[in-house]
């Protein structure tokens, strides 16, 4: 027992110690479990702070397209031409006199990464390519009061993305801007460049996009041009589906697909290759949609009535026999419309080329100021000058449809037009270019005669103003306005059921007793039958008439047969009033 007892008390030493030793590490290891524990956390919190950083930055980068810029540096080489400096020159404007946003535009790069529009079978066909010496490309473009970065970045686009032995030459026309040195600027850091040859013109007076492309025409020395506007961005590939079909018919003209770049956030938005161009009896212009044949592939080429855009490619031989653009249009407007009517009756064709893609800004509104055509103080110049441009069209082409144009457009008839027709009658005879009635026939089968089933068209006048159907909100209102006025509605008054209908698809109505209201046209609600009775407009149900007792509005009131204020006149009455 006593020999047990030492060994017994070292023992419980020995445990003790143990103990001590295992709480000591344990602690320890608590200790560092706690450590590892923080520094694990401030690991995780360190990372997801950095991703969180890095998406912030993405997306700075996405909303004022730095990302873009990022990317396009890394695709395509600098060029000897620093951008931002020449940039920092532009005139310090509001958006609303570029009608697109400046300052985004300067934010985005001389050159960006652009989205694939195109098919993916675009890019599996074979081009039959010309010899380039057989194929020199001359591009046209004309500008007035552009911003910097956006002219910049469409001849950047144009020129690194065009391959270098078809672009010939590049004409930059100034149309009297008021930057007056953004031109000389321009050609003095382009010259160092590797850009094709450069031909830069200013205008000493405002001629208008009309004339200057006409001057850009008559001066290139391309095989082919191309008319560009100036605030556009040619896509990867744009050339060569446009060169293809042109090398197979040279009395083509194509045009790519536009795609649409968003005025506010210059975002570059996919194209629809299911439309083609047309225009209305008023000789403006409307998208249709492009039919398609059973299995026909979305990405061929397809016939269109006109251009969108005025951006399409030609013969420069073709385009010069056929006296280019009108010389009588002035400034901007009806160009596109007169020269594809004129192309496709003289012996042309026009085509829509999906696999080819161009950026284009439709503006909402002109960036630019129009001369003053006309002496009414109700006429805004682009009104006038737009409707000088449409009477010139419809005179030269029409032939015996130009009626429908004056009935929806009788201000027209007033407007002279003080020139010569014998080079077009010259062009017609040498060329044997088909009437108007063949292009309704074969070429624009949506224009339908208005007139069928009619008593009276056109625009409604009392006094010198017409009655227009003016949106707002929710809601319509009757108002009469300038005769003049862009967009002016036009009505329709049914033989029928006296239907009184807007070009807006809705009839004029009655909510009883007396509340002119717009609605849906229904054939058979006796509340929207009108009829004739001289110059007066006669509510079938009511007995009452459309009367202007005040400047803007119109009301329902008792008939008055010689009160000048119910005598409202269309342009084009079809029968003999009774």
């Amino acid at each position: 027992m006593t020999t047990q007892e030492p060994h017994s008390n070292a023992t419980d030493i020995n445990d003790s110690f143990s103990y001590s030793w295992k709480r000591g590490n344990d602690r320890q290891y608590a200790r560092m479990g706690v450590g590892f524990q923080r520094r694990l956390r401030c690991t995780i919190v360190c990372i997801f702070s950095f991703v969180i950083c890095q998406i912030t930055i993405l997306l700075v980068l996405v909303h004022f397209g730095g990302l873009e810029d990022v990317r396009a540096r890394r695709l395509y080489p600098r060029d000897s031409y620093e951008w931002r400096n020449f940039i920092a020159n532009t005139p310090a404007r509001s958006d609303s006199f570029y009608q697109y946003n400046r300052a985004r535009s300067d934010l985005l790069g001389e050159l960006r990464q652009l989205p694939n529009t195109r098919a993916d079978s675009c890019y599996k066909r074979s081009y039959a390519m010309p010899l380039a010496f057989r194929a020199r490309v001359s591009v046209v473009i004309s500008y007035h009061n552009e911003a910097r970065s956006m002219l910049l970045r469409t001849i950047i686009s144009l020129v690194r993305r065009t391959p270098a032995h078809y672009l010939h030459e590049l004409i930059i026309i100034d149309d009297y801007s008021e930057d007056v040195s953004l031109l000389h600027e321009l050609k003095s850091r382009m010259d160092n460049s590797n850009a094709p040859k450069l031909l830069f013109l200013r205008n000493m007076e405002r001629m208008g996009m009309i004339w200057s492309r006409n001057k850009g025409a008559s001066i290139a020395s391309g095989h082919y041009l191309i008319f560009l506007d100036s605030h556009c961005e040619v896509n990867d590939g744009w050339l060569e589906p446009l060169l293809d079909r042109l090398t197979r018919n040279a009395r083509l003209a194509v045009s790519p697909v536009l795609d649409r770049i968003n005025p506010q956030t210059l975002t570059y938005v996919h194209g629809n290759a299911r439309l083609k161009g047309g225009f209305d009896w008023s000789l403006h212009f409307h998208w249709l949609p492009r039919i398609l044949k059973p299995k026909e592939p979305l990405e061929r080429p397809y016939s269109s009535a006109t251009f969108s855009g005025g951006i399409f490619m030609i013969s420069r031989k073709w385009f010069l026999e056929l006296q280019g653009f009108n010389q009588h249009l002035q400034i901007w407007g009806g160009e596109s419309i007169e020269f594809a009517i004129k192309l496709w009756l003289c012996g042309g064709q026009i085509e829509i080329v999906p696999c080819s893609r161009i950026g284009h800004i439709f503006r909402r509104s002109h960036a630019f100021q129009f001369p003053a055509v006309l002496g009414d103080r109700d006429v805004n110049s682009a009104q006038a000058t737009y409707l000088r441009n449409s009477k010139i069209i419809a005179e030269a082409w029409l032939d015996e449809y130009k009626y429908l144009f004056y009935a929806l457009k009788p201000e027209a008839k007033h407007i002279p037009l003080n020139y010569s027709v014998d080079d077009l009658n010259h062009l017609k005879t040498v060329h044997h270019c088909a009437s108007f009635d063949w292009y309704l026939r074969h070429v624009l089968k949506e224009l339908k005669l208005e007139n069928e089933g009619l008593k009276a068209m056109g625009t409604l006048r009392n006094d010198a103003r017409c009655l227009h159907v003016e949106p707002s909100g929710i809601k319509t209102e009757l108002l009469l306005q300038s005769c003049y006025q862009s967009g002016i509605t036009t009505w329709f008054l049914r033989r029928e059921n006296g239907h009184l209908q807007a070009n807006t698809g809705l009839c004029l109505s009655v909510l009883l007793p007396t509340t002119l209201t717009l609605e849906p046209c229904a054939q058979k609600k006796p509340l929207q039958r009108w009829h004739r009775r001289s110059t007066l407009l006669v509510h079938s149900s009511t007995r009452l008439c459309l009367d202007n007792p005040r400047k803007n509005r119109v009301v329902l009131s008792g008939c008055r047969q010689n009160a000048p204020s119910q005598s409202f006149q269309f342009s084009l009455e079809m029968q003999t009033q009774t």
